[in-house]
């Protein structure tokens, strides 16, 4: 893939910034910039100010990336199944309000005094250094893809244009709560690892397609949906349309329109 909208730079301060939560990969600082890049091109009316929405969001990581690096963003709003990672999410979006980047900076300073590292002075000046370019409001909360009246809750009343969401692939990331495949039975919308977002032998659509069809019913038809995944190809229902489909190493990412998505 060539990056259109993410030069290349040295994200060293986002890295001492951000906490991440063990067994929650997160998307490379770079991606998660040039798949937003990719997406606004898409947005109805090239929408001035975007609401963000990650059904996926883990430790938040993603959504504070792109209220530090992009510009234009008014909210952003993240959900999860797992309610464990969630005060992670709290913590890195804090950095974007008024004064959350100096004080996770005084943090650093105060480990470099007590441990003597310049490593963690180092972190400290970058991360004082830092400008968001977005001063969005956000929301996190707990709300499981496949619960549409969990996710309204959790959504708090914004309406996304966009929506970007790492798809789990991890050994501690799993698929819970999706309605089950046509004719499978009980237990069937739980998944784990990668071979659990691919689609059956049969063409029974996998529990990826069917997590990104649940996303769909709760959005408006035009929100612009990117959806990453480990492998080869992120799979979408039988006949669906996307915009674009892209490869970035051992990721593959597809960008649709919550219209072109069936019900789940």
């Amino acid at each position: 893939m060539q990056y259109r909208h993410a030069p290349a730079a040295n994200h060293a301060a986002l890295d001492a910034a951000l906490a991440s939560a063990p067994g929650r990969p997160t998307l490379p600082v770079r991606l998660t910039v040039e798949l937003f890049g990719r997406a606004r091109e898409h947005v109805p009316g090239a929408r001035g100010t975007l609401t963000v929405w990650d059904p996926c969001c883990g430790a938040g990581g993603t959504l504070a990336v792109l209220g530090l690096l992009c510009a234009g963003v008014h909210r952003l709003a993240g959900s999860d199944a797992d309610p464990r990672p969630l005060d992670l999410a709290r913590r890195n979006l804090g950095l974007l309000g008024p004064g959350g980047l100096a004080t996770r900076a005084d943090e650093l300073e105060e480990l470099a005094a007590r441990h003597g590292k310049d490593a963690y002075a180092g972190a400290a000046a970058a991360v004082r250094a830092l400008v968001p370019r977005s001063r969005p409001e956000w929301s996190v909360g707990v709300a499981d893809a496949g619960d549409p009246a969990a996710v309204r809750a959790a959504l708090g009343g914004a309406v996304p244009d966009m929506v970007l969401a790492d798809l789990p692939h991890d050994r501690q990331t799993t698929w819970s709560g999706l309605p089950p495949a046509p004719g499978a039975g009980a237990g069937a919308g739980a998944g784990r690892g990668t071979g659990g977002t691919r689609d059956a032998a049969d063409g029974t659509p996998g529990p990826a397609a069917r997590f990104l069809s649940a996303v769909a019913g709760v959005v408006r038809p035009d929100t612009v949906i990117v959806a990453v995944g480990a492998g080869r190809t992120v799979p979408l229902p039988p006949g669906t349309r996307s915009l674009e489909r892209v490869r970035i190493g051992r990721r593959a990412a597809v960008l649709v329109r919550a219209g072109e998505l069936g019900s789940p």
